[in-house]
């Protein structure tokens, strides 16, 4: 099948060749593949599937097909059922993918997703019960923050929460700055919010005014992959025009009664920058549950978790306890009371999430034992006949 309109194949040797890539490649990987990340232990996973395949990395996901750049150029190929069953392992923009090769069929076939190196996710909308997988293997998040009706330091607290359980650092790219009176405030805002262990930097951007305008390319460059989340109007796809020095995301311009925006970027997709590097956007998030696995609050919250540790009580919650550390914190103007609250928020949201998880997961459980024992007696019934 041929690409999608407006997406033609592209040979192999002009990929790098178009985005600028240069590197040092000292496995005999392609070259083109290896600026997109591909990797030996990538390499050696392929080689050990039980049929021939190819490898590419997804740009998109349209339902049962992806586009996946390969060193063929970009591939529409088909995704099989079996592989997006479970929306927390299913391919999704940013995956490696083993690809049956192209010639043995009209349309190549996704016959394994690799595995990740990262996996940035949240709860679907709608509901906490079910994972949603932004992105895969990224190495960096751009959170995109206007500085107009759009600044919120809590909500940059949720989206530290999630790069943070993802094990990926972050930049704060603060945008519109050419419009704020106030840019510093808001800077020193956002770094109170900002572990210097998970945010590589808080930077006030404006890319159409030629405030910073090249800061954010600083932080990408071969083999590096880098997410865009943010709100509707955050100005993540002006950023994304900008970095690729040409319009490829429409723009809108924001609601004028409240800055909030308009959504002009309706899927995920892959990106290649022309320093080599590699970019996903995203479509503003309006809604952002928490889906947590590992230790997002601790790495997002960690001057709240430190005081934490010498509260009287390993079980405080802090609101209003006898020896508690984080409520003398407060007190004392040692630290902020609005961000013990947010960090109780989250925690307080992210174990409710677990918990209806737990619950799902038993009561599948319980039906799945419910089939196997109908299954049994039904097997014993018609044995005696």
């Amino acid at each position: 099948m041929s690409p999608p309109a407006g997406r033609p194949s592209r040979p192999a040797a002009t990929i790098s060749r178009a985005c600028g890539f240069r590197t040092v490649n000292n496995h005999n990987l392609p070259p083109s593949l290896l600026n997109l990340g591909y990797t030996p232990t990538l390499a050696a996973e392929l080689a050990e599937l039980p049929e021939p395949a190819i490898p590419g990395r997804v740009l998109r996901i349209d339902g049962h097909r992806a586009l996946v750049l390969s060193e063929e150029g970009e591939l529409e190929a088909m995704l099989p059922g079996r592989l997006r069953a479970d929306p927390g392992s299913a391919p999704t923009v940013g995956d490696w993918v083993a690809l049956s090769p192209v010639a043995a069929t009209d349309t190549p076939v996704i016959v394994a997703r690799l595995a990740r190196r990262t996996r940035l996710a949240r709860g679907a909308a709608g509901t906490a019960t079910r994972i949603q997988v932004i992105a895969a293997n990224v190495d960096r998040v751009f959170i995109v923050m206007g500085l107009d009706g759009d600044f919120n330091p809590r909500r940059a607290e949720r989206y530290l929460t999630i790069c943070g359980d993802a094990g990926i650092q972050a930049v704060l790219l603060l945008t519109k700055a050419g419009g704020c009176d106030d840019v510093d405030a808001r800077i020193a805002a956002c770094r109170a919010v900002a572990p210097p262990a998970l945010v590589l930097g808080v930077h006030a951007i404006d890319v159409i005014d030629g405030v910073n305008a090249d800061v954010p390319a600083r932080y990408t460059g071969p083999g590096i992959t880098v997410a865009l989340l943010g709100s509707s109007g955050a100005g993540k796809s002006t950023l994304l025009n900008h970095m690729l020095g040409r319009e490829q995301m429409t723009t809108c311009p924001v609601r004028s009664g409240d800055d909030r925006g308009r959504h002009t970027t309706t899927h995920r997709e892959l990106a290649l920058l022309p320093n080599g590097g590699v970019l996903i956007d995203n479509p503003g998030m309006r809604e952002l549950a928490l889906w947590l696995v590992g230790e997002g609050l601790g790495r997002a919250f960690t001057d709240v978790e430190s005081l934490a540790r010498g509260c009287r009580f390993s079980d405080c919650s802090h609101d209003g306890e006898p020896g508690c550390a984080v409520q003398r914190a407060i007190e004392e103007g040692e630290l902020d009371g609005d961000r013990a609250t947010s960090y109780a928020r989250l925690r307080g949201e992210a174990e409710a999430n677990a918990r209806r998880r737990d619950e799902r997961r038993r009561r599948a459980d319980e039906r799945s034992q419910s089939k196997l024992y109908r299954r049994i007696q039904k097997d014993h019934r018609r044995r005696k006949g």
